[in-house]
């Protein structure tokens, strides 16, 4: 269970910041007004400036080397970070590997785990979020929310679990339980996960702030957790009244007047693969390109195929030619606005 990306809530942006950028190193990814996302090896951490006057505790550990943990324990050090001696009153230990624990301007826990058997020697800086905390009412329940994701640690206990595998770790803890090695109670707060898995999904707790994202990747060569297509529009109501309203998709996302741009998405039918029209202030023109350039959507099912078709001829779409013979054999092809093409194609598919 590769953890992909975290979403926490803190009090102070600026100074979480310029720890997470200039003490641990880590990349900006992206920033903005109320946030921002910086890269910790294959894992993206955004912050976001919380609305609770509560200061949100979290602990997560970071995965690295032999080479790349001690150069950090001596910039901690050298620093001055709150680093939290272990059980055995020592700063550095061992378990499967050197670990070290300490906090961020925030408070939260921090762990940093050298695995150099698992990286190798070679390997520069961070490498994960191989474990995140997750702050519950009960851990048996919480067991079962995440029981579509992949699981190999077996424990029965009814305080804390680790629930994933040697990719990645969530913490389960019982709400209350000082999280190691300090004296401080595990809270619940914001928090959303992204991690891969075998299926796109989309868990949220009905109870608790918790959305954990399930994102499969296309292959080892190529792990694309996502794919977006995307294009230009200046007519971009016609656009939304074709796909929404005529053909029927669903909208997962919009936004509007951001730097002069507005766009709406449609899934495809969630967000792991997704359509996007977007308008600029300016003009944002976008002929097709030639008549077969199309986006072919497999349908087995005629009579949905004839009510789809129906219901764009009567808002101004009729059928178009198809260029090329297959698509008439079996399908209807329809222009939207733009002129860009779609073709209704009764088939199961590959």
């Amino acid at each position: 269970m590769k953890i992909l990306r975290i979403v926490l809530e803190t009090g102070n942006l600026e100074k979480m910041r310029e720890f997470y950028t200039e003490i641990l190193e880590m990349p900006i990814v992206r920033a903005k007004d109320g946030f921002f996302t910086v890269r910790a090896g294959n894992t993206h951490i955004t912050f976001l400036q919380s609305s609770d006057n509560e200061v949100p505790l979290y602990h997560l550990a970071l995965r690295t080397n032999l080479a790349f943990y001690d150069y950090m324990f001596k910039k901690l050090i050298e620093r001055h970070v709150n680093l939290l001696p272990d059980s055995d009153g020592q700063l550095s230990g061992y378990w499967k590997g050197k670990q070290l624990y300490f906090t961020d301007p925030n408070g939260n826990i921090l762990e940093i785990l050298e695995r150099t058997i698992q990286i190798g020697e070679n390997h520069v800086g961070w490498v994960d979020v191989c474990e995140i905390g997750l702050p519950c009412e009960s851990v048996e329940e919480m067991s079962k929310f995440m029981s579509p994701i992949k699981n190999v640690n077996h424990s029965s206990s009814d305080t804390f679990r680790f629930y994933g595998d040697e990719s990645g770790n969530f913490v389960l803890v019982k709400e209350g339980r000082n999280w190691y090695p300090t004296d401080r109670p595990a809270t619940i707060h914001p928090l959303v996960v992204e991690v891969e898995g075998e299926h796109f999904q989309i868990l949220k707790h009905s109870s608790l702030p918790l959305t954990v994202k399930v994102k499969k990747a296309w292959s080892n060569a190529l792990p694309v957790v996502q794919m977006r297509i995307a294009r230009p529009t200046d007519q971009l109501e016609k656009v939304i009244a074709f796909y929404e309203k005529g053909l029927g998709l669903k909208r997962i996302g919009e936004f509007w007047e951001h730097n002069e741009f507005n766009g709406v998405m449609y899934g495809m039918p969630d967000a792991n693969v997704h359509l996007e029209f977007t308008s600029h202030r300016a003009g944002t023109p976008c002929p097709a390109p030639t008549k077969d350039n199309l986006l072919v959507f497999y349908l087995p099912n005629w009579d949905i195929i004839s009510i789809v078709a129906s219901r764009l001829k009567e808002m101004g779409y009729p059928e178009a030619e198809a260029e090329n013979p297959y698509w008439g054999d079996a399908g209807i092809t329809i222009e939207d606005p733009d002129g860009w093409r779609i073709v209704l194609f009764c088939s199961t598919g590959l």
